[in-house]
């Protein structure tokens, strides 16, 4: 059993370094393989290997990984600049979305007509008096434009 089991080790080994495999039935019926073909017998290709050697293909495959490898990085790279973007817009929407809520109610706040006041330099409260209310809603009113898309 030993003895099959090497055998057909070693043939499967020699398939895969033979570069093409021929199958053929002789006069009697029984069926070869071989690399090459006898003459005026009809065969069949199995397998056709590489024209290039084992070791031929070696660097061609180090330079398919290595160009897998800078593939990668750049399509990480590009993730990492998108994620960050998105990230970024997100929290400039927030802040957007504040600023068109505080300038709603600084509006709404000038237009209800309750009693407000500046602070001035001295740090004292002054009233608002009606210009000074027209110009401050105009003020929120173009800030409402501004942030509120």
């Amino acid at each position: 059993m030993r003895a099959i089991t090497g055998m057909l080790l070693a043939f499967l080994a020699a398939l895969a370094w033979a570069g093409e495999v021929y199958t053929w039935k002789d006069a009697s019926g029984k069926i070869h393989y071989s690399d090459t073909p006898p003459p005026g017998v009809s065969s069949k290709k199995l397998r056709a290997g590489s024209s290039s050697g084992g070791a031929a293909a070696q660097p061609a495959a180090s330079k398919g990984l290595a160009e897998q490898e800078m593939e990668f990085r750049k399509r990480k790279t590009e993730s990492d600049q998108a994620r960050a973007k998105a990230e970024k817009e997100q929290g400039d929407s927030a802040e957007a979305k504040s600023n068109c809520e505080q300038a709603r109610r600084q509006v709404q706040a000038l237009e209800s007509g309750q009693r407000m006041s500046r602070i001035n330099e001295a740090g004292e409260q002054i009233p608002l008096d009606d210009d000074m209310r027209a110009q401050d809603l105009d003020k929120a009113r173009k800030a409402v434009q501004s942030w509120c898309k």
